[in-house]
């Protein structure tokens, strides 16, 4: 069985990298307006075509965006508000296989994408820097901070934009 924190030590790495020097808040709410303009005015069904077998399409990008959203604003606001919760973990890629067909189309998953971000913003430009670096447990990837968590989240948005731009490339 795999190492998970080796894993995740190695995930964060790649994720931080895309980040680089970038202000996470900056670059959550900068994907907002990219990943809308990468999806205005194409179809569904390009958006639903997954540029080659066994990758995400653009549509299931979207689904994923707005669970990890959901998932990991419940988290930092379980760390803000208890003492080093536990933050359970969960398979995004069972989640995007079990829920992604849920949402109503690519439109709606961006919908619920930008509600999650557009809430989760107003949490983290509400926070002091103690709540910053307060932490939660997670039972894979260790003690996590306020701070860590966001911009994993940030340069997991990168990652994702670049990925819709392309997979919209390939169907087009």
């Amino acid at each position: 069985m795999a190492n998970p924190s080796s894993e995740f030590d190695r995930y964060r790495e790649e994720i931080l990298a895309a980040l680089g020097g970038r202000d996470p808040l900056s670059v959550l709410t900068a994907t907002l307006d990219e990943v809308r303009m990468l999806t205005t005015g194409v179809s569904a069904a390009v958006l639903g075509r997954a540029p080659a077998a066994g990758e995400w399409a653009p549509a299931q990008v979207l689904s994923h965006l707005s669970d990890n959203d959901m998932v990991w604003g419940t988290r930092v606001r379980m760390i803000v508000t208890d003492d080093r919760p536990l933050l359970v973990p969960y398979d995004q890629e069972v989640w995007t296989a079990r829920f992604a067909h849920l949402d109503a189309g690519p439109t709606s998953a961006l919908t619920r994408w930008v509600a999650l971000r557009e809430a989760n913003l107003a949490v983290w430009r509400s926070l002091d820097e103690t709540e910053w670096t307060r932490t939660g447990m997670h039972p894979e990837r260790g003690e996590q901070t306020v701070r860590e968590i966001t911009a994993l989240l940030a340069g997991h948005d990168i990652v994702h934009s670049e990925q819709i731009r392309r997979g919209i490339a390939a169907a087009g």
